[in-house]
């Protein structure tokens, strides 16, 4: 196996040269001018840092929770062609309600955002942490899941050896577990060592590597933190300008002794703190300090579209409201659409698929029927009550102008029903049935008028 030493050594050198790249992005006329340092924005901000930001910003949370929340929205639906008849289909489904497994993959999903990267712990009655999982004795013995992201899960060591299939892959992690464990139970200040096997490695928008992704705080950090200073300078502006300032001098030619400036004091006080709303005093002119706060709206509105323009997060979704401001159709189409592409592309092959596949490697699940399985997503988009509503009532327009204001004549009653959202026949009745009386003149009436 080769040198740790020195794969430790080449990380460092790569990050250091992506931090000099960070800090030229900010530079302007030659390196005179620092946009960062200018505008005061964070210089490659750390995973505390993103993780702080999580922590205390509203907005920042929504941009990590909610393509994670989105995505695990209607969790998709194993099967291996056996109707869930196999013991790989029965298996999965007492370890996926027992164990909650998509509860914990919406977890390190938001956890995997916040830092580089999150991982699944498997837990087992096999072994100690730092040894590896090879296997079980059955589904049993998998006892549970638990999530956690960078900050609680550093790697330790990686595999070095170029022969090995999972050459620059993490060996080792330390992990913090105290989180796991109640706050009254003693635990040993160091971190725990756990073996790669019995961990599920998260990671989202891989470029260079197959470990470190992307924080999804990365690319719009600066933008909240001008939110940060639109927010607060417009509530410190509105504190400061609530109650007004005064200044207070003595008027022209005219010299005030001690006792006439303490009697001011006094006066000023009672204003400020009492039910006085007059000031009395002698040889002293009061000037008010007028200030007007500046409306934070358009500012506030365009940095908001610029994150949501960079993350594909509808403004509505991203301020917490779903009925505050509605987005068109085509946003919502379009971010599902983002949404549908990532449970493809990153939570079935990164997330549920080497979950299942580790299951399956250490005896936990018998392999799938025919030795494959299928994953199948449901689809995202759906109408609200209202949404709904107009749609049924389009199609009764569309079947009232086909059909020439007799829809019966050319759709059976069931059919009709449907169409309009009803169950096809009356729940717990039956269709009843009544004959005319072609003797009666007003039905005589009627068919006269329809040209019958």
């Amino acid at each position: 196996m080769a040198n740790a030493k020195g794969k430790s050594k080449l990380t460092t050198n790569v990050i250091q040269e992506r931090a000099l790249l960070s800090m030229l992005a900010g530079m302007q006329f030659g390196g005179d001018r620092n946009i960062d340092a200018v505008c005061g924005y964070t210089k490659d901000p750390t995973t505390d840092d993103y993780k702080s930001m999580y922590d205390r910003r509203g907005l920042a949370s929504n941009i990590v929770d909610a393509p994670a929340k989105t995505t695990w929205r209607k969790p998709p639906e194993i099967t291996d062609g056996s109707e869930g008849k196999s013991d790989f289909m029965r298996e999965w489904e007492s370890l996926r309600k027992r164990l909650k497994i998509y509860h914990y993959m919406e977890r390190v999903d938001r956890l995997a955002g916040i830092g580089r990267y999150g991982v699944l712990l498997i837990g087992s009655k096999e072994g100690e942490l730092d040894t590896p999982l090879d296997a079980v004795k059955s589904a049993e013995d998998i006892i549970f899941l638990s999530s956690f992201g960078e900050v609680y899960a550093k790697i330790k060591t990686f595999v070095t050896d170029t022969n090995d299939a999972r050459f620059g892959h993490p060996l080792t992690y330390s992990m913090d577990l105290s989180g796991d464990i109640g706050s009254g139970a003693k635990k040993s200040p160091t971190d725990d060592t756990v073996h790669w096997s019995r961990v599920i490695h998260v990671a989202e928008g891989l470029l260079e590597n197959e470990i470190y992704g992307e924080p999804r705080l990365q690319k719009v950090y600066n933008y909240l933190q001008d939110i940060d200073k639109v927010v607060g300078s417009s509530s410190e502006g509105f504190w400061q300008t609530a109650v007004p300032g005064y200044t207070i001098g003595p008027k022209k030619d005219y010299e005030i002794d001690d006792d006439g400036l303490e009697a001011a004091k006094e006066q000023w006080q009672e204003y400020i703190h009492g039910f006085q709303r007059l000031i009395a005093t002698e040889g002293l002119d009061w000037g008010e300090i007028k200030g007007q706060p500046m409306d934070p709206s358009k500012m506030f509105e365009v940095l908001i579209s610029l994150i949501s323009g960079k993350t594909g997060i509808p403004k509505r979704i991203l301020l917490g409201s779903e009925r505050g401001e509605l987005a068109s159709t085509q946003d919502e189409a379009n971010w599902l659409g983002r949404v549908s592409e990532r449970q493809e592309q990153f939570a079935e092959p990164l997330i549920l698929r080497p979950l299942i596949d580790r299951l399956i490697s250490v005896k936990a699940l018998t392999a799938p029927q025919e030795g494959e399985y299928a994953v199948e997503w449901k689809g995202l988009f759906y109408l609200n009550d209202l949404e709904q509503a107009k749609v049924y009532a389009d199609r009764a327009a569309a079947i009232s102008a086909v059909s020439g204001k007799f829809p019966l004549d050319m759709f059976e009653k069931s059919e009709l029903r449907e169409a309009v959202g009803f169950d096809p026949e009356p729940e717990g009745k039956e269709p009843v049935t009544q004959a005319l009386d072609e003797g009666d003149d007003e039905v005589k009436a009627e068919w006269e008028e329809l040209g019958t």
